[in-house]
């Protein structure tokens, strides 16, 4: 049931804005769910090029060896890169929860890491493919932006996409997600490929 609220509630909030995009990626055993919320259309919003995001994600990893999930809610400002075509930067922060079953005594995770993205469109009609886009995503969050029983969070992200048919990309990746524990081993949280799909709006 938890499952199909976060669900319904992502891809819903995902509609509220042009430019949004709402993205499902899977591997055998994990379910991500994706979404962004892009203030470029809203006119209260355009006083300066700076782009403002909103994301949300939520993690489920359901195999014979582990089940855990995470839930992030984050905020970054973007802009296109000075002097360099197709490049955008995003720096921000997101606020991370994660649980894992049977780990730790059931601790929960919780954390505030900073993040920094980067993406580079290639040019329209390029090679006469569809648009394709590269995209690498890092978040850190030190002793200091952890809490609770959380020493540490680090998270990398490298994703490509390629936008098939209007509004609709097909994308893979590769993820990295670390999480931290005071007086314990790190902890791979999630590692591996996946591919999934993308809609914007």
């Amino acid at each position: 049931m938890f499952k199909k609220i976060v669900i319904i509630s992502i891809l819903g909030s995902s509609m509220l804005l042009a430019q949004s995009s709402a993205g499902i990626n899977i591997t055998e055993d994990d379910l991500e769910i994706e979404g962004i919320l892009d203030s470029r259309n809203l006119a209260a919003l355009q006083t300066s090029s700076t782009i403002f995001q909103a994301d949300v994600n939520f993690l489920n990893i359901d195999s014979p060896r582990k089940k855990a999930k995470m839930i992030g809610l984050g905020v970054g400002a973007t802009n296109k890169l000075e002097g360099v075509e197709g490049i955008e930067l995003t720096f921000g922060a997101k606020f991370i929860w994660s649980s894992v079953d049977g780990a730790y005594d059931d601790e929960s995770f919780t954390a505030l890491p900073l993040m920094a993205k980067i993406r580079y469109a290639f040019p329209p009609l390029m090679f006469n493919i569809p648009p394709i886009s590269l995209e690498g995503k890092a978040l850190y969050a030190p002793r200091a932006l952890a809490f609770g029983d959380s020493e540490n969070y680090s998270e990398f992200r490298f994703t490509a996409d390629i936008e098939m048919i209007e509004n609709v990309k097909v994308y893979v990746g590769y993820r990295n997600i670390v999480t931290g524990y005071k007086l314990k081993d790190d902890y791979v949280f999630d590692n591996g490929f996946y591919g999934g799909l993308k809609f914007t709006y």
